[in-house]
């Protein structure tokens, strides 16, 4: 079986398997939704504070929502590839003829469609609430933010494969993810961060896609800042693939 085709039965598989348990997505689209209600205001509330438009924030807070939403989709995929380890599903599909990079982007592959669909929701949802769209801008958008779940969701698999222990992984992920989510400036902006702080969000993937957002947002596509965006996150990715793949290889059946 040649790449393509490999990744696309994986990618089958994975939607069905998964379409009878959708609770977990709708979960990942709810919060962002509850946070443009619940801590949208407050952020508009702050008026014309270093970092924030001084009019409607709509617009500045919209995107860093769907990275917040990208990385609550994307950063919990490993789990599951734990699940079928402990139940020897992975190392049934290790004796077939798919290659192990194939198995892991199959999975990635669902993450990004289910991404990409629920930013369209988050959008339209938003739209009658201030927010323009502008098309290029939007398209581009929507791509960035495709390019961050796959990075993420061969981070997130990696991680499941070299953390055998679920306990392991979930307390993994819940340390980094509300340093993660902060220092993105998602929520507030990093302008208002001391030095220290501010110097730690550089080194965050995801405080370069935020900004990369925002610059997308108000149809700014030639930003210098959607070229790093788009760096970062593929960068990413690629090591992710790296070592997932490599601890795939490791897997013994």
């Amino acid at each position: 079986m040649n790449m393509v085709t490999s990744t696309a039965t994986v990618f089958t598989r994975e939607v069905r398997s998964k379409i009878r348990t959708p609770w977990p997505f709708v979960e990942s689209l709810v919060d962002p939704l509850l946070l443009l209600v619940l801590f949208g205001p407050l952020v508009a509330g702050l008026g014309g504070v270093e970092g924030l438009p001084s009019g409607d924030t709509t617009q500045w807070f919209v995107p860093g929502i769907l990275v917040v939403m990208t990385f609550s989709t994307s950063a919990f995929i490993g789990s599951g590839i734990q699940e079928e380890r402990q139940a020897g599903a992975l190392e049934r599909m290790l004796v077939t003829p798919v290659s192990r990079l194939a198995m892991l982007l199959g999975r990635v592959l669902r993450v990004v469609v289910i991404v990409a669909v629920q930013t369209v929701v988050v959008m339209a949802i938003t739209i009658p609430f201030g927010l323009d769209v502008f098309p290029v801008g939007f398209a581009v958008a929507v791509a960035q933010l495709a390019v961050l779940a796959g990075a993420l969701g061969v981070v997130s698999l990696a991680a499941g494969l070299a953390l055998t222990n679920a306990y392991a992984f979930w307390g993994m992920v819940t340390i980094f993810y509300t340093p993660v989510i902060v220092t993105s400036g998602a929520l507030l902006p990093m302008d208002l961060a001391p030095d220290w702080l501010y110097a730690v969000s550089r080194i965050n993937p995801l405080a370069h896609v935020v900004e990369a957002q925002r610059s997308l947002f108000v149809g700014d596509v030639a930003d210098p800042a959607v070229a790093l965006g788009f760096g970062v996150a593929f960068a990413f990715g690629v090591a992710g693939a790296l070592i997932g793949t490599r601890a795939l290889n490791r897997v013994r059946v």
